[in-house]
């Protein structure tokens, strides 16, 4: 019903509810249906009259044809109020896309909320946010940043080139040895008359190398393409000896001779990478001179300890120590 009120207003031009109630005027006065006036419309034709009574019996001469009924224009009641004209649609906008409401010109302060920036001084064209919520990247930096403080305390307690235990560093600048305190480290400290500052000097210097030390297990012993040293060292090798073989012999030099593990864990040999064999590029005194930095610097044994594990000196009580005599007894 509601197409055809549509389509019989739409060809007669006006408003559906004035074309509505013509039609039912229309209807009442006729005696025919509502839906036929509005059928009659929508065609552009006259409505239906009233069903003709029956024809009389057919005579010999047939009965005049009446003429058919002129067309007459619907009686439609005078609108109260002129019918506005539709707006003209603008060719340029785009079909099916409805606009955006425009911008207010003010808000209140409740209404400001529901805006990302308003304009508070119109005649500097200051913008202010009135967004209370915190961005992400501020959050996440607020729990990241004490986590790494945390975590770099736990793990560096002496600094970064004190190693786990505390024990020396080197300044990178100078090429000082000193105590993780800042201090200097004084020369001839360590039992036996070792100089040590000269000992972790030069360890340094062969650890930071090119193709050495360092490029596999990090400049201050984290780890990288080999296993970390800080926190594990001594672990791995709790005897200096030890530590001298697996850096003189590498990989290939324990797999050469059957061995298949290293260290005082029994840990695979190859399972943490290749380990290079430093026996054709240092001497000896060089690899028990950079071992000893490992295991100072890197790995905090105690200055002391490590002076006579890695046979920089030797106890005064050592009976393998020939500078050590023993004393006949006074008779």
């Amino acid at each position: 019903m509601s197409d055809l009120l549509a389509a019989a207003a739409a060809a007669m031009g006006s408003p559906e509810h004035l074309v509505e109630r013509s039609a039912q005027a229309r209807a009442t006065a006729e005696g025919i249906a509502y839906e036929e006036v509005l059928a009659a419309w929508a065609g552009g034709t006259a409505a239906p009259v009233t069903a003709a009574p029956p024809a009389p019996p057919a005579t010999s001469e047939p009965a005049p044809t009446p003429p058919p009924p002129e067309p007459t224009e619907p009686d439609f009641p005078e609108p109260s109020e002129p019918i506005p004209a539709p707006p003209t649609p603008d060719p340029g906008a785009l079909v099916g896309v409805v606009a955006a409401p425009p911008a207010p010109t003010s808000v209140s302060l409740a209404e400001a909320h529901r805006f990302e920036a308003v304009i508070t001084s119109p005649t500097a064209s200051l913008t202010e946010r009135v967004s209370a919520a915190m961005p992400r990247w501020l959050l996440v930096l607020f729990f990241a940043i004490p986590l790494i403080g945390l975590t770099y305390l736990i793990t560096f307690a002496g600094g970064p080139n004190c190693g786990s235990g505390g024990q020396l560093s080197v300044d990178r600048l100078t090429g000082l040895v000193e105590n993780c305190d800042g201090s200097e480290y004084e020369v001839g400290g360590a039992a036996g008359g070792v100089d040590v500052r000269a000992l972790v000097g030069l360890g340094s210097t062969l650890y930071a190398a090119p193709s050495s030390c360092a490029s596999c297990h990090g400049g201050s012993g984290e780890g990288g393409s080999g296993p970390a040293l800080v926190g594990t060292l001594l672990d791995t090798f709790p005897m200096c000896t030890d530590h001298i073989e697996w850096v003189t012999l590498g990989t290939n030099g324990f797999l050469d001779a059957g061995r298949e593990t290293y260290g005082a864990l029994g840990t695979t040999v190859g399972s943490g990478g290749v380990m290079p064999s430093f026996s054709d590029t240092l001497t000896p005194e060089e690899i028990a001179t950079v071992v000893f930095y490992e295991r100072v610097v890197l790995g905090g044994q105690d200055v002391d300890e490590a002076v006579f594990d890695c046979g920089f000196a030797q106890p005064e009580d050592d009976p393998d120590n020939p500078e050590t005599e023993s004393e006949e007894p006074v008779t």
